[in-house]
């Protein structure tokens, strides 16, 4: 193992992840709060976070932590695998390192530099805007119009956006990781293989309002103030890197990745 190799082990070994407390980050638990209930398949404890993200050759889509996450038809299983687990462990190093402000900028920060530290490297950053009418409606028209994305990846994100919105079960489930009070934040990601090579494209959505919202994806805030920071991220998949730390990810994570992801049908 190479030096550059065991140093990004040393990490992922000593990262200290946002703990997923029993009885708080359960899918049970969220939907009850919600007043919904959902069937005994949807509780699963599936312990491939990849098979939430669909079968290979079909498109796919998952929210994970506050992230909804989009997937191309050409992602191997291995890929979908790789792709989660990666989501998911940034995350909860974000969650931990920003603590309570984890629906704020500093938030996204930390989510970049340690998605940087496990196999993923920077292509570029830019953008910020300001000022919308309706949180989803807005992301989808700011993606629509964003050169970052292919039309194959705009397609699918949203789809996804549009698809997540109109699942209340699924919506509760995004909505405790993606809302706190006046502040709020949520990015939307698409990953594809690119001339064999993984690929994933964020952009994260940091809302700061003049009055509380309870749901960031369907809220209409056309009669209070909303300020949207809005930061992209183009990162390639070294897939040695990513091999060799898989199973030091995997031991990271809980066992069962149920409580922190769930499946978007699209």
């Amino acid at each position: 193992m190479c030096e550059d190799i065991a140093s990004l082990v040393a990490y992922v070994e000593s990262a200290t992840l946002a703990p997923i407390e029993p009885g708080l980050h359960t899918r049970a638990a969220f939907l009850a709060a919600a007043g919904l209930q959902a069937s005994p398949a949807a509780l699963s404890e599936e312990k491939d976070r990849g098979k939430y993200l669909g079968e290979p050759g079909k498109d796919g889509a998952a929210t994970i932590g506050g992230t909804l996450v989009s997937v191309l038809a050409n992602l191997s299983g291995q890929n979908r695998t790789d792709v989660a687990n990666s989501l998911e462990f940034a995350s909860r190093v974000a969650a931990k390192e920003a603590g309570p402000d984890d629906h704020t900028s500093k938030y996204w920060e930390e989510f970049k530099k340690s998605i940087l530290q496990i196999g993923w490297s920077k292509d570029f950053v830019d953008g910020q805007s300001s000022g919308a009418e309706n949180f989803s409606d807005y992301v989808i028209a700011n993606v629509r119009n964003d050169p970052l994305y292919s039309e194959a990846e705009k397609s699918v994100i949203i789809q996804a956006m549009e698809s997540l919105r109109s699942q209340a079960e699924k919506r509760a489930f995004f909505r405790k990781f993606t809302a706190g009070g006046s502040k709020g934040s949520y990015g939307v990601n698409a990953a594809t293989v690119n001339n064999g090579a993984l690929a994933l494209r964020f952009s994260c959505f940091t809302f700061n309002c003049n009055a509380a919202v309870d749901d960031y994806l369907i809220f209409s805030i056309k009669n209070i103030k909303a300020d949207v920071q809005k930061d992209n991220l183009d990162v390639a998949g070294n897939q040695r890197t990513i091999d060799n730390l898989r199973s030091k990810i995997e031991a990271k994570l809980d066992q069962t990745a149920g409580d922190y992801i769930d499946s978007v049908d699209i």
